[in-house]
């Protein structure tokens, strides 16, 4: 996930011939707690002044806004929000949590720059509604009945038509 993120800075800040941004907002969506807390917003805060000091641009001031559902330890991840905003001097960092499930709108319009998650690791709160609507199961507990479901859901999630978020 590092390449990636790194690849995402290095495209938001751009070079000297582009515009660099002077605020930029990073969110996590799904953090969780504990020491994977902050691994992807670290990545991204250490990829922007890294970009920086290549380029010798000034530091643009950054938003920290870390996302998971409300019976999420906040109060272990807003220790390490501390520790992130004190090992990162370099620029500001304004740091915060954005409670409430993901499939639901946590943000104002055109205000992310970066978004991470690590989907993958999540426990979802709610089947996407294009499975549930079509009778889809997400997992089916049965061998037997994943192998027979395995054509079903491919098709569908290849006809371009599934959508996992509503932003609107």
């Amino acid at each position: 996930m590092k390449p990636l993120i790194e690849a995402a800075i290095i495209d938001l800040c751009g070079s000297r011939s582009t515009l660099f941004p002077e605020k930029m907002l990073i969110a996590d969506l799904g953090c969780s707690y504990g020491p994977n807390a902050l691994a992807l917003v670290s990545t991204a805060v250490k990829a922007i002044i890294n970009h920086c000091l290549q380029f010798q641009q000034p530091p643009p001031e950054v938003c920290v806004l870390l996302n998971d559902l409300p019976d999420n330890d906040f109060n272990t991840v807003v220790k390490s929000l501390v520790t992130l905003r004190q090992n990162n001097n370099k620029l500001v960092v304004v740091t915060g949590v954005a409670p409430g499930s993901f499939y639901e709108r946590l943000f104002t319009s055109d205000s992310l720059h970066l978004v991470c998650s690590s989907n993958s690791l999540h426990w979802l709160s709610m089947a996407p509604e294009d499975l549930t609507m079509n009778q889809i199961p997400a997992y089916d507990m049965d061998e037997h009945a994943r192998r027979e479901r395995l054509p079903m859901r491919l098709m569908h999630v290849s006809s371009g038509k599934i959508s996992y978020f509503s932003w609107s």
